[in-house]
């Protein structure tokens, strides 16, 4: 191919995307198609997905994307694939789906528990990750007890991006990224844990040789062209978890850290090694960039429940930017309100998350609007407490104090940034591209398709320069007292 252009498909967990870029890292249109999980009668917490339709709806977007950008096919120099992590799914020996289920299927609860009780610290060692139910391990040794046939019938097991690069090209590869995402993988050593996986009594035949994003591992296949609009033949590149390809996009390489504002808030520090935190708070994890590593809190249920506000106050034919204008007439502090309704810091694994609360809620009855916009600020006010609360653990943990960019959809328009600034009490970054996690992909598949060296030049060329958001003084007054009562009451509410 002597094209010059990307393409980029994101299965996130609200919906797949497909993004096209320049060479240089110009986005030049982006297209969305929203889908729903099935909820399978099996366990309250399960959730499903069907391969065949989410596949569709992205290759209808990568149609769609195409013809906005006015872009032959043949102007395509290669295509790679970024998604939710934690989200897998099973193949039989014939190459076809028995299961696919995202990051919220949590049916395999009670796996998890007595992984953490038999293993947990053991785990934790090699894979940064204490167990939960999200992870595929766990949701391996459900099937394992409960649906043993099927079991016996999984072949492979692929992550949703190796899933995605799988329908495009027929190749089954894994990368460090998401691998480390399944409790099966040694971030220190970058291989498969084949001790721990035997101990589990889990095939090795199930995992898939694992490979450097960028690398070119297969071409677009006749069906995925006809399907897609991409042209037959097209490179397909490794790409990565969403949340590092975030960080790529935004440049965070060798060092810094990046708060990715979506549907949660996770953020993620650059480190030269793995880093592992005494009381199992963080996660750690393998960077998309060659001997580097990541140490990540969350700040949990953020862009989330912000929807959740708009939907229910306003509608969700609403724009998010109408939204924030009433809510930038609420003076900073939202009257003392503190909102409890999903954000949070990293706590122990033993420690129950808190239950929602609404505290210090002044209720006015008559119809000024008032409280509802009192409500909606201090959501996002709990969203920047939450950000600054684990970047303090991350501090606490790593010895050092990281510069911090923004990026994603909760940092467009700048009203959180500039809350968050004024919260933390220092200027904030943030990254001016719409999908950072899409851009972060691109620079791989640039450097897959050798249009850069590497992906760290590729990067150097195609990042832009970020936008700086200086603190309020005034609101930085207020919100150092209101941060410290938010996290005191927070961690209050883990003992209810």
């Amino acid at each position: 191919m002597s094209g010059n252009y990307l393409v980029v498909f994101d299965a996130g967990t609200g919906g797949g995307r497909c993004t096209v870029f320049d060479a240089t890292g110009r986005q030049l249109i982006s297209e969305y198609r929203e889908w729903r999980y099935r909820q399978p009668k099996v366990a309250p917490d399960a959730r499903e997905f069907s391969p065949d339709q989410f596949f569709a709806l992205l290759a209808d977007a990568c149609r769609t994307a195409l013809a906005k950008a006015e872009i032959a096919p043949a102007e395509v120099a290669a295509v790679t694939a970024t998604s939710q992590r934690e989200g897998c799914v099973f193949l039989d020996a014939a190459g076809q789906p028995l299961y696919a289920g995202p990051n919220m299927d949590w049916r395999a609860q009670e796996e998890a528990n007595r992984l953490a009780e038999s293993a947990g610290e053991e785990i934790y060692r090699f894979s940064g990750h204490w167990p939960h139910a999200m992870f595929p391990a766990c949701r391996l040794l459900w099937f394992k007890k409960r649906e043993p046939e099927l079991f016996e019938r999984i072949a492979r097991v692929l992550m949703i991006n190796d899933w995605v690069l799988y329908e495009l090209s027929g190749s089954q590869y894994s990368e460090p990224s998401n691998a480390g995402e399944t409790l099966l993988f040694d971030i220190t050593r970058l291989t498969w844990h084949w001790d721990f996986i035997s101990e589990l009594g889990l095939k090795p035949t199930l995992l898939c040789d694992v490979v450097p994003p960028g690398t070119a591992v297969g071409q677009v296949t006749s069906e995925a062209a006809a399907a897609t609009g991409l042209l037959a033949g097209t490179p397909v590149v490794v790409g990565g978890a969403d949340t590092q390809m975030a960080l790529a996009g935004s440049g965070v390489v060798d060092d810094g850290g990046c708060a990715v504002s979506g549907t949660s808030t996770p953020l993620q520090v650059a480190t030269d090694k793995p880093v592992l935190d005494p009381k199992h708070r963080l996660w750690s994890g393998c960077h998309v960039f060659s001997n580097r590593w990541v140490l990540e809190g969350n700040a949990k249920g953020t862009g989330v429940i912000y929807r959740w506000f708009r939907d229910e106050f306003y509608g969700s034919d609403v724009p998010f930017e109408q939204v924030n204008e009433d809510l930038k007439l609420v003076s900073p502090g939202s009257g003392g309100l503190l909102a409890f309704l999903g954000s949070g810091v990293g706590l122990p694994p033993q420690m129950p998350f808190p239950p929602s609360v609404v505290y210090g809620w002044n209720a006015s009855y008559e119809k000024t609007g008032r409280v509802k916009a009192e409500l909606g600020r201090s959501i996002l006010e709990a969203i920047a407490y939450a950000v600054a609360g684990n970047a303090d653990i991350l501090a606490q943990v790593l010895g050092k104090k990281d510069s911090l960019i923004m990026c994603g959809g909760g940092t467009r328009g700048g009203f959180l940034p500039a809350i968050t600034a004024s919260v933390l009490e220092e200027p904030v970054s943030v990254n001016p591209v719409d999908e950072a996690t899409s851009l972060g992909a691109a620079i791989f598949a640039a450097a897959g398709a050798g249009l850069y060296p590497d992906a760290r030049q590729a990067a150097a060329q195609m990042v832009p320069a970020p936008i700086t958001i200086d603190p309020d003084p005034k609101a930085s007054a207020v919100y150092k007292e209101a941060k410290e009562r938010w996290l005191k009451i927070f961690m209050k509410l883990t003992e209810l």
